[in-house]
């Protein structure tokens, strides 16, 4: 009987740690057009316009008209300007002249980017963020980072999210289903003539998704291996 018992015991704990362990995890991070995706389950970021706006931010936000014609980005070198690229993810930008390297000042305002990735269920996780000047962060449509205040620093807002302080923000209980939209709205502060140099533009996302199981899950297979624990021991004793 206490062998049976021990069993049992065994075989439950050995059933709920592979439910656990083989939770969903979606790995995400920025990487730009044509470029590898290191691992990431969503798609590259896509330039989707600019609008020449003041602060505040408007809600909604207006829809970006396109510039120069094209969705495409580019992988952008921080240069030691920014903080380096974080893990699973590379700088982006609407330029391949945005960044540090090769600055071309661009106008001030708000450039628009997306990514999109699969999943559904409910996610728990981190989203981590670099940005030039400072960035929104929209999870399909719902604000998940705000932007972080303009200051006199030339190359990065004063507060979170920056070019050189990480923004790390948990994310629970995110409701998913189909395919989800990231996008970063980057705010751009434009010191300088258009066409100068200086005040390079770009942003740097890292993500992680795990799905969390329903707890109606976890006591229908707890309520399902006791019945098979009854039902083995019944049969002994028989």
């Amino acid at each position: 009987m206490k062998l049976f018992t021990q069993i049992s015991a065994l075989g439950a704990v050995l059933v709920l740690s592979t439910a656990f362990a083989s939770a969903d995890t979606i790995q995400l991070g920025s990487y730009a057009t044509g470029t590898s995706s290191m691992g990431n389950g969503n798609t590259a970021i896509n330039y989707a316009g600019f609008q020449a706006i003041s602060q505040p931010v408007p809600n909604p936000l207006p829809a970006p008209t396109a510039q120069n014609g094209t969705a495409n980005t580019y992988f952008l070198d921080p240069g030691g300007v920014w903080a380096s690229a974080l893990a699973n993810s590379t700088w982006v930008g609407f330029s391949p002249t945005a960044g540090p390297i090769g600055t071309s000042n661009p106008n001030y305002g708000y450039y628009t980017f997306n990514t999109t990735f699969d999943a559904t269920g409910v996610y728990s996780g981190f989203i981590d963020v670099l940005a030039d000047d400072t960035t929104l962060v929209l999870l399909n449509g719902v604000p998940i980072v705000t932007l972080g205040a303009l200051g006199s620093d030339q190359h990065c807002a004063d507060n979170v999210p920056t070019c050189l302080t990480e923004d790390l923000v948990s994310l629970n209980g995110l409701n998913l289903t189909g395919t989800n939209t990231l996008t970063f709205v980057v705010q751009q502060q434009g010191t300088g003539p258009v066409g100068g140099t200086g005040d390079p533009s770009g942003f740097d996302f890292n993500a992680q998704l795990t799905a969390t199981p329903e707890p109606s899950t976890l006591l229908l297979l707890g309520t399902g291996l006791m019945g098979s624990a009854g039902a083995l021991f019944r049969r002994k004793r028989a």
